[in-house]
């Protein structure tokens, strides 16, 4: 099925909202001295409806725009959250299970990882500040708020991809 305009546009209002929640709403109530990912957690939870070209597609969108108030290298977070939307929607038809139990857990172990991956490539440019101890604590961080995360956001996706799955130009 191709993604029609209709929800292409619901996508693009929940991801904008997010990202404006984000930078926004987001810095003021941090855990553990640590900020919530929503793009992230919102890109996993997108990706686990597409194909992984498609995954990556939208991952890359949503790390551009974090990109521009991020103050990390250009295209650092794109390239990072386009990997994971690739990986999460390679592994979505793995996932028989479409409880919100068992997608939250999934979109939390894909957050935690996301994180990591985010330290490692930041690592191989040569940037020290992502790679401090603090790392586990962080990705447990995102993992645990990616929990309730998923379960608000999971109607919102839904509503975007009504159909069970939603494959963008097979």
């Amino acid at each position: 099925m191709n993604l029609a305009g209709r929800e292409t546009s619901r996508l693009v209002a929940i991801f904008a909202s997010i990202f404006l929640i984000q930078i926004a709403v987001v810095p003021h109530f941090r855990l553990s001295g640590y900020v919530v990912d929503l793009p992230l957690i919102l890109v996993v939870l997108a990706s686990l409806y597409l194909n992984p070209s498609n995954g990556a597609l939208v991952g890359f969108l949503a790390g551009v725009s974090v990109d521009l108030v991020l103050h990390t290298p250009f295209g650092m977070t794109a390239l990072t959250f386009s990997l994971v939307g690739y990986g999460t929607s390679s592994v979505s038809g793995q996932i028989t299970d479409r409880h919100i139990f068992v997608r939250s857990l999934t979109v939390a172990l894909l957050s935690a990882t996301a994180t990591s991956l985010f330290a490692g490539i930041g690592a191989l440019i040569g940037l020290e500040y992502v790679t401090r101890r603090e790392l586990g604590s962080i990705a447990l961080v995102t993992a645990v708020a990616a929990v309730p995360s998923t379960v608000l956001l999971s109607p919102l996706v839904r509503w975007v991809f009504p159909a069970e799955t939603v494959q963008i130009n097979e």
